[in-house]
């Protein structure tokens, strides 16, 4: 399904933004996150209004930026969360300079979907 940032800004609207974003903050990645619209949660979730774009540092990991969303998001440590990026599950020593640069929309964003899944039951 397609983003929902896709969704509600247009295509020249987000280029401009990543570009703008990319000319102020050089060593940042912009980053749009979003849950999986097929996840049970995703209403309550989208009700709770959380912040969908991230400036992410060059140097750090993907388990590094995990670890900011989990903090940011208040999600519970009984909860799972599963990142994609194309539909892919991507090591979480993955450097986000390099998921950016093989990843990347043609908007200028890298899109990461997650799911949440309940790990005690």
């Amino acid at each position: 399904m397609p983003s929902l940032y896709k969704k509600n800004t247009t295509l020249d609207e987000r280029k401009l933004k990543s570009q703008k974003l990319k000319e102020i903050y050089p060593n940042r990645i912009p980053v749009i996150v979003e849950m999986a619209q097929s996840s049970s949660n995703y209403t309550s979730f989208i009700e709770q209004k959380h912040k969908v774009k991230y400036l992410v540092p060059n140097e750090i990991a993907m388990g590094q930026f995990v670890k900011i969303l989990r903090d940011k998001m208040k999600i519970h440590e009984s909860k799972a969360l599963f990142f994609f990026i194309h539909n892919k599950l991507f090591p979480m020593s993955c450097p986000m300079s390099t998921l950016y640069d093989e990843y990347k929309d043609e908007d200028g964003f890298l899109y990461i979907e997650f799911c949440e899944e309940s790990t005690f039951g």
